[in-house]
């Protein structure tokens, strides 16, 4: 078959780059609209399908006009889109693949940075070639010749090709076989459309691109549903730990020594103070109660809740210990959210292994405060302190300690500090991030 004689079919040509360009705009209006188009590859990818989908028009437009010697100037601007753009499409790719692999690994911009050097380098050429047909001119008729310097094309297209090549190459540990292939045809099927040039030129190149185009669509969000699934899965892990912690924390919370404690202590005040004992029975049952809902909460709370739970508890061990318990409340602000049963157990640590384990008792201070960023919780003693070395060794404190630390990173991206001195006392900081907390302004 004589492929020769496509160079003379305008229809068909103009018919398979239109083509090629509307498929190029299918893919290209998919990923705008993608869930994922902010990842920094994707946003290079839309660029890349962009500029593919103009310099195609812009070789449809050649075709179009090809010998009308009314139109030189467009025919012109449309050379200068498909060469100049050719030339875009390669720097874009270069840095859309390198985007890609920083997804997997940080590796450096300097292949796609000398990539997009010589093409901007080239592009200028194109442009001052509009004057001086250095590259490409027209006749008077309307017809495309090659210009003197017309080589610089294929040298330019060659280099970017071998670069792309080895870009892909060198990183293809991180790619996995199938993403290896797939982001090489990008430059080996214009290498195998080459060879259809001598007798059909250019059009094969241009389907060979588009054709690659789809194959990288095609990985790209195959990567992304298969990152999907991952952090799906991340996020079962996380629902399911936080499941625990909440039981955990409500079998620590509900301890039978506790509440044995409280009601012996409201059955003596029966006898010497029934009105005491009758209050002390309807903090009992809100304690309880903040329990249940608390340990059911999957959402930040208001810090304010928190603080009547902390508050009624205290009440109640005010009780069993009297002026062994000394507390103190300096609360700044309480305009923030918290996730449930965060701050409770930290101050029922400090009564039960601070304050009162120490002869004489001690002070238990809660307080707030914020930062141009975070908001701050403070649960000082004065009570016994332990080694922080070695509180792991202590199973119940430790476990306690594990899962608000749990809860804080989880639900609100914050972080618990503990400092402790023997016979000096304990202080915890638990520091949550303003963007988190649902944080308002004092008066606003």
């Amino acid at each position: 078959m004589n492929l020769s004689k496509f160079n003379y079919m305008i229809e068909v040509n103009v018919c398979l780059l239109i083509f090629a360009a509307m498929v190029t705009l299918m893919l290209l209006l998919g990923t705008a609209t993608d869930h994922a188009r902010k990842k920094p590859f994707m946003r290079w990818f839309t660029v890349l399908l962009g500029t593919a989908f103009i310099m195609l028009m812009g070789e449809a437009g050649l075709w179009c006009f090809l010998g009308d010697a009314n139109h030189i100037g467009l025919l012109k601007f449309c050379a200068f889109l498909s060469f100049g753009f050719g030339a875009l499409l390669n720097a874009i790719y270069a840095c859309c693949l390198v985007g890609f692999i920083r997804e997997r690994v940080q590796v450096s911009w300097n292949g796609a940075g000398i990539v997009s050097a010589v093409c901007a380098v080239f592009i200028l050429l194109v442009f001052v070639s509009m004057f001086n047909g250095m590259l490409f001119y027209f006749d008077e008729k309307g017809m495309y010749h090659d210009g003197y310097a017309y080589f610089l094309v294929d040298a330019v297209d060659i280099f970017s090709l071998i670069m792309l090549m080895l870009i892909v190459i060198y990183y293809s540990r991180y790619l996995g076989t199938k993403g290896t292939l797939t982001l090489l045809s990008f430059s080996v099927f214009p290498v195998i459309a080459m060879f259809a040039l001598p007798y059909w030129n250019p059009t094969p190149l241009y389907l060979a691109t588009t054709l690659s185009l789809i194959l990288i669509y095609l990985l790209f969000h195959v990567d992304m549903a298969k990152q999907l699934a991952e952090n799906e899965i991340k996020l079962a892990e996380k629902e399911k730990e936080l499941a625990e912690s909440r039981v955990s924390i409500m079998l620590s919370q509900l301890q039978p020594h506790f509440m044995y404690n409280v009601l012996n202590s409201i059955y003596y005040l029966c006898g010497s103070n029934p009105d005491e004992a009758r209050t002390a029975i309807d903090k009992f049952a809100d304690y309880l109660r903040n329990n249940m809902e608390s340990v059911q909460q999957a959402e930040l709370i208001p810090f304010e809740k928190e603080y009547e739970h902390i508050q009624t508890y205290l009440d109640l061990e005010k009780i069993r210990f009297g002026n062994d318990l000394e507390i103190i409340y300096d609360i700044g602000f309480t305009n923030f959210k918290v996730p449930p049963l965060t701050v409770q157990p930290l101050v029922e640590n400090a009564v039960k292994h601070g304050v009162t384990k120490k002869r004489g008792g001690g002070s238990v201070t809660i307080s707030t405060r914020e930062t141009a960023e975070a908001c701050i919780i403070t649960i000082s003693d004065t009570g016994k302190g332990f080694d922080l070395q070695n509180y792991e060794n202590d199973g119940r404190l430790h476990v306690g300690i594990k899962n608000v630390r749990k809860r804080l990173e989880v639900m609100a991206g914050g972080k618990l500090e503990i400092t402790s001195e023997k016979d000096i006392g304990t202080k915890a900081a638990v520091t949550i991030p303003k963007r988190r907390t649902g944080y308002e302004r004092n008066g606003s």
